[in-house]
């Protein structure tokens, strides 16, 4: 098996990179990337105190393998990936995406992580609620997952 994606409901489980180091390493691997996104304590001025992520579980998973498939397409068909996303709340300083690759050249591992991390991004059905010192919160924008003129 060369792919693990989930939807992690982090209240349950937390994301680990020991996990992902397991997954993707093999002996035919020369090289190894990790991304490992976590929560920061300020966006636009503002002190964060934690993200909630919410998701549409099915279309999540489904656009992962998609995501995933895709930059083994393009750049290394032997590629291991792992690719986790927090799901529930996330205080400031914890994990809320880990990608890990396991490649046979550097080139390629880099060029798969940042590519699903950009998809991940644009692609998936993940919407993120801040939290704020002072008990104020807010959803904030994210990317339509279609066209905006084909939206009426």
């Amino acid at each position: 098996m060369s792919l693990h994606t989930a939807l992690v409901k982090i209240e349950e489980q937390k994301i680990s990179s020991e996990k992902a180091k397991r997954f993707i390493y093999s002996d035919k691997n020369g090289a190894e990337s990790i991304f490992v996104g976590r929560v920061r304590n300020e966006n636009d001025g503002k002190k964060v105190t934690g993200v909630t992520y919410d998701a549409h579980d099915q279309a999540v998973i489904k656009s992962f393998q998609s995501i995933c498939n895709d930059a083994k397409n393009k750049f290394d068909k032997n590629a291991k990936i792992f690719l986790e996303h927090a799901k529930g709340y996330v205080p400031v300083g914890e994990i809320s995406i880990l990608i890990a690759v396991g490649a046979g050249h550097r080139d390629e591992a880099f060029k798969i992580c940042r590519y699903i991390l950009e998809e991940v991004k644009h692609q998936s059905p993940i919407w993120k609620k801040e939290h704020y010192t002072g008990g104020k919160e807010e959803w904030l924008p994210g990317h339509s997952l279609r066209p905006q003129e084909k939206i009426k």
